[in-house]
């Protein structure tokens, strides 16, 4: 009884009321949350942009914001356990609640420049895992301060719907590969008409083994790593992926991609 009504708040959920749970000013633009249903979202700006959006009552099918699961099995060795993520700009924090669900993350780091942020991600989004550090610092300027390296690094640094610039750089990039371990993987969330993307892929290739973009809907995501076992063509990409759909059947939304939204980028130091 509990599965069938869960299932039917899955399909009837935009017939209730959207409610106003915040609303107030943030670091840098007004923020609100609403829920509808079971549905919490974060909402930035004037133009209420939304950051994140959060269901429990539904399983990732597909959405930009399910695919950032499928990042860490870029290595080429990953079986489900992650030792370190970090996550610079954390917002409601739904990658940190999806992580922990189908993967077994030993700790996870968030950045976030906000305080209010931070606030409303414990109060509507429940940001309280036991292996979750949160941190209240500027995205681009965290790894300054830090000597630790890390699994996985997530990077979704914005603005409302503008990328944060510094946290595209030369030589911000070169800090994130001194911060990923050996095998680590870099996952950057960018919007795929962003003008500055071909300016990222080509610092990316100047510093990783091997570069590869997806494109999903309207997000362009840039994965990097220097991981021997990396896939190093768009066939391996897609091998990659089935793979990881085969690993639980809540993934298996990853077989829905095309060999023409994988594009690996041809590194100018890869050497194996």
């Amino acid at each position: 009884m509990k599965s069938l009504s869960k299932k039917l708040r899955q399909f009837l959920w935009f017939l209730y009321t959207e409610q106003t749970l915040f609303e107030g000013k943030g670091f840098y633009s007004s923020v609100r949350v609403t829920k509808k249903g079971n549905r919490v979202n974060l909402y930035t700006g004037k133009n209420n942009y939304l950051q994140t959006t959060v269901n429990a009552d539904i399983d990732p099918h597909g959405t930009h914001l399910d695919w950032y699961l499928v990042a860490p099995w870029f290595s080429g060795n990953f079986e489900g356990n992650l030792s370190s993520l970090l996550i610079l700009g954390l917002g409601g924090g739904s990658q940190v609640k999806s992580y922990n669900k189908y993967y077994k993350v030993k700790s996870i780091t968030a950045v976030e420049i906000d305080p209010l942020i931070i606030d409303l991600g414990k109060r509507y989004f429940d940001l309280n895992d036991a292996n979750l550090k949160t941190i209240n610092e500027d995205a681009c300027l965290f790894l300054d301060t830090v000597s630790d390296t890390y699994s996985l690094m997530i990077i979704d640094s914005f603005k409302e719907d503008i990328y944060e610039k510094n946290c595209q750089s030369s030589s911000f990039f070169h800090k994130v590969r001194s911060h990923l371990a050996p095998t680590g993987v870099l996952f950057v969330n960018k919007l795929a008409n962003d003008v500055s993307n071909k300016e990222v892929g080509e610092e990316l290739k100047e510093i990783f083994n091997t570069v590869i973009t997806l494109r999903i809907n309207y997000t362009m995501f840039f994965i990097a790593t220097d991981s021997p076992k990396a896939p190093r063509d768009s066939v391996e990409v897609r091998g990659i992926v089935l793979k990881a759909s085969e690993s639980n059947h809540t993934l298996r939304f990853f077989r829905s991609l095309k060999l023409k939204d994988i594009r690996v980028l041809q590194s100018k130091k890869r050497k194996f």
